[in-house]
């Protein structure tokens, strides 16, 4: 294949501005040729500075444009199902944002449909190709650390809440709140480098303090409603029994009256990784700790520099639509997080364990 393959952009907000344009546009084989927003003047403005001619307000046209090969849904959660579904019919290749969708039913009509298809369903999990989850994914795979018995995943924000009063903030629109906006991703990473472990049994605790009190409001979501409604959760906690018995906790917050945090602990009985940019600073995040002869050592590991990580998530939808190579995650790969995510917030209304 040697003609470019056109992409639709449908939703021109942040994501589609930093993310999917520049990531898609930087493929040599790559190109965005329309953009669809309900909002006309701001589809306009993103097509505008992007070069890009065909501008649509409604994503039953994109989909139907004979010029689009593929498309990519940034939207609102509770348009994930229903728009990629339709693209997936109409013969388009799908790149979502996360979560895959608000339901687990709806996840598995997704992947069930690109697989009748013929489709390419991809999620943006953008933080899968970063260096340091690479690498160790790698060495978790080689025994580097032996059998797992402990993994912890944090990612705290001080004031990060999205848009308020718009849809990153009302249930019926996004499903939930920060569990499945920055949840997704830590969940993801975690359960991803230690090679995808099955999962026997989940715990969940989710809490909404500072969201209905306005307080802890990010930069991100530039649509905000502040007499709007927030009836999602600002912190979740959830904790995975693994099959073989390890451990695995995800902390994640919104806002909190503590310091920004991203942290990510891989423990075995060999040896442990411990990936902290705030503590060990962004040059060198990652440390390596295990044993040499009965005594305590810490190294830190060299790793090659990449390409940025989520450049490359466009990179492999691009190579995975033309057969040259494979998706970062793919449909499946989405809803075996969304499974853990919906079971995790059955689990805090139930106030129980949840089996799986």
């Amino acid at each position: 294949m040697s003609t470019s393959t056109r992409v639709g952009i449908i939703g021109a907000g942040a994501i589609a501005m930093h993310g999917h344009i520049p990531g898609i546009k930087k493929h040599p084989h790559g190109s965005v040729v329309a953009v669809c927003d309900t909002n006309k003047d701001r589809a306009n403005a993103l097509a505008a500075s992007n070069g890009i001619s065909t501008v649509y307000t409604n994503w039953r046209d994109i989909i139907a444009d004979p010029n689009v090969d593929a498309v990519t849904v940034a939207l609102p959660n509770a348009l994930h199902a229903e728009v990629s579904i339709a693209a997936l019919k109409a013969g388009k290749h799908v790149l979502c944002e996360k979560p895959l969708a608000m339901t687990v039913a709806q996840g598995e009509e997704m992947v069930a449909t690109a697989h009748k298809e013929g489709r390419v369903l991809a999620i943006n999990m953008s933080n899968r190709p970063r260096a340091e989850v690479q690498y160790m994914k790698a060495k978790v795979a080689e025994g580097k650390i032996g059998k797992i018995s402990y993994a912890q995943g944090r990612m705290i924000r001080r004031a990060g809440i999205p848009g308020f009063g718009s849809w990153f903030t009302r249930k019926e629109l996004s499903g939930g709140g920060a569990l499945l906006d920055i949840g997704v991703h830590m969940l993801d990473m975690v359960l991803y480098s230690l090679g995808n472990p099955k999962v026997s049994a989940i715990r969940g605790e989710v809490q909404a303090v500072h969201g209905p009190q306005r307080r802890g409001l990010g930069g991100w979501g530039s649509d905000r409603v502040m007499d709007g409604t927030f009836d999602v959760d600002d912190l979740a906690s959830l904790h995975l029994r693994l099959a073989d018995g390890g451990l695995v906790t995800i902390e994640v917050t919104w806002a909190i009256y503590a310091q920004n945090e991203e942290r990510i602990q891989l423990i075995g009985d060999q040896g442990g990784f411990d990936y902290y940019p705030t503590l060990y600073g962004s040059e060198k995040p990652l440390r390596f700790y295990s044993d040499d002869n009965g005594s305590p050592i810490e190294t830190i590991p060299t790793i090659p520099r990449i390409d940025a990580a989520h450049n490359l998530v466009y990179a492999g939808y691009i190579d995975a639509i033309r057969g040259t190579g494979s998706v970062v995650a793919s449909g499946d790969d989405g809803l075996a997080i969304l499974r853990l995510l919906e079971a995790t917030y059955r689990s805090a209304s139930e106030k129980r364990e949840v089996s799986l």
